[in-house]
Parts: structure tokens; sequence; C-alpha cells
């Protein structure tokens, strides 16, 4: 099953409390990761943190449905749509999508960016999550060389106002669908004030349009399209995957361009992981055994130190109760004595 990575990318850049789409600018390669332990540490407990917020605001969206549900029953009123939970980013609602021109924006100059080495782990079995996982890495890896070779510090500002103004829209509805003014909403589910919501809205759009420069100007290099079968095909696609009842229905929330420039992504990264060199890294039978080892050494070291500490508190605890007895054995002599 063909893995939608820009259409997740850009749906998912209006949830503040996840973690940034696959492509995140400061993604790393595994040795990047082992050599990076504190800043893996870190971003763990922000991760947890974010989980968090997002169970949060899941359990909130639920019982403001049903809030809104009762109300609607009350008044006789249709509840509000539902948006299968998908922000949203791009949303029809907003208007159309501006266009551009992302070598505007981004210089390519070169051919660098199908010339490239990269090395990934292979897919841990034939499962379909597996597959899925390799993907996910692989495409990171390309999209942190890419971001190296040609960095963006610039956007089309009608671009970026219209996908801010999207993810907004988002959580207003949200905060509606809760019977919440906004403000408390924000404070409730997301520990944020307006400002700071605001502040990371900006953050999440230039995060998503960073990505989709980049591709977007690889695309326009190569002369890589989306065909009107091609189009058809991907919306018919995305309401299967991301649950809408049909193809209208998704239009209902995403409009033609933003769902264009998803397929067009999907495409460029597909060209880019068959230009590109890729080599999956194998582990040779004696590393794989100096790993194991390792990993034994560390757990035996560490139930050694257990079993040390056991033993010192239950030395202590009775050496006090010794104490103690000959304590009260004192005691009891010396009251006899008298």
């Amino acid at each position: 099953m063909k893995v939608y990575r820009m259409m997740a990318a850009l749906l998912s850049a209006a949830m503040l409390t996840a973690a940034p789409a696959v492509y995140a600018e400061d993604a790393q390669t595994p040795a990047a990761q082992a050599a990076d332990g504190q800043t893996q540490t870190a971003a763990s407990a922000d991760e947890s943190s974010a989980e968090k917020n997002t169970n949060q605001a899941e359990s909130g969206k639920q019982a403001g449905s049903e809030k809104q549900s009762e109300k609607a029953e009350a008044s006789g009123k249709t509840e509000l749509p539902e948006t299968n939970g998908l922000p949203a980013a791009g949303s029809s609602a907003e208007g159309t999508r501006p266009s551009y021109k992302a070598s505007d924006y981004v210089k390519i100059g070169d051919d660098q960016y199908k010339t490239m080495t990269i090395r990934v782990y292979p897919p841990a079995d034939s499962s379909a999550e597996a597959q899925a996982d390799y993907k996910k890495k692989l495409d990171t890896d390309i999209m942190t060389r890419l971001y190296s070779l040609y960095p963006v510090d610039k956007y089309p500002q009608e671009l970026l106002d219209y996908v801010t103004g999207s993810l907004s829209s988002t959580y207003k509805q949200y905060a509606d669908m809760y019977g919440m003014d906004f403000g408390t909403f924000l404070s409730t589910y997301l520990g944020m004030d307006e400002k700071a919501f605001s502040d990371a809205v900006k953050k999440a759009a230039e995060t998503t349009l960073k990505q989709e420069l980049l591709l977007s100007a690889i695309a326009e290099k190569e002369q890589i399209t989306v065909s009107d079968e091609d189009y058809q095909k991907g919306l018919s696609d995305y309401a299967s995957r991301y649950g809408y009842a049909s193809t209208d229905a998704l239009l209902a929330d995403f409009d033609e361009a933003t769902i264009r420039v998803s397929l067009l992504m999907d495409k460029t990264l597909d060209f880019l992981e068959t230009a590109n060199h890729v080599e999956q890294i194998v582990e040779t039978e004696s590393e794989s055994a100096q790993t194991e080892s390792e990993a034994a050494q560390t757990t035996e070291a560490a139930g050694q130190e257990t079993t040390a500490q056991t033993a010192a508190a239950a030395g202590q605890e009775t050496t006090a109760q010794t104490a103690a007895a000959a304590g009260q054995d004192t005691t009891a002599q010396t009251a006899g004595g008298q």
C-alpha cells in the first residue's frame, strides 16, 4: 500500500502538540542519534509531554462533541460536521490556495539532490508496518540532506498567511465544538495563551512550507507534474485513507490545489528515492554479536548494582534491628537490676 507521506505532513502540520512532520529539519540519522543521546532524551521528554497534551485534546474533543450533540438534539439543528481527525491545513474554507514559483524561494543550481548516497537500515521484516517505517526513515534522511544542501529562509507571504489562517481556523472550530471560548480552549488543552499559539502556528506553517518549497523546486527542475489521472486516483485514495465517505466530502475540507501539492510531493519523493543511491546498512555477525554482548553487559552491570544496593539496604536494616534489640536488652537488664 502506498504511503501518502506529504499528505500526512500537510494535514498534520496543525497538530501543534504532536511531533513535527516526517521531514523535520533537525531529523537525525541513526549514527547521529547514537552520538547525541542527551538531545534524544530531551526529545523523548518533549514527545511525552506532547502526547499528554494530544490525549487531553482528544478527550476534550470527545466531550465537546458529545456536548455539541446534546445541544443539537435540543435545538433540532444538525451538529457541526466531523473533520475526520484531519486539521484543515489548506482548507477550502480559506479560499483558493495561492500559487507560487518555488525557484523564486529555493535556489538549486546543481544536481546534488539526485547524486546523494543515502545509508539506511533495512526493514525489520516484510510486514507493511516495517516497510512503512523504512520508507519514513529513508525519506527523513533524504530531506535532512536536502535541508543541508539548499537552505530555505524565505516563504511566499500570501501562502504563509493562507496556511497560518487555515491552522488557526481549525483550532477555532475545535473550540466551538467543545463549547468553549478560544482563549480557554487554548489554555486548557494546549497549555498556551493566544500569543504563544500564534507563534506556534507560524512555526508549524514554516516547517510545512520549507519541505514543500524544497520538493516543489526539485519538481520544477525535473519537470515532475501531477496529471489529471494522477489527481483523480490520488483523490480517491486520500478519501479512503483518511476516512471520508466520498471524494466530495474530502474536497469540502481541502481544496484541489492542496491535494495536488500533496500528490506532487509524493511523486517527487518517489523520484528522489530512485535517483539517489540507497545503501542498506547490514551488520556483520561479529558486529551483531558485539552489540548483543554490550547489551548483556549493560544488563548484567545494572543487575549487579541493584543486587549490591539491595544487599546494602538489607545490611543496614539488619544492623539497625540488632542495635535496637541490643538497646532493648540493655534497658531490660538495667531495669531488672534496680
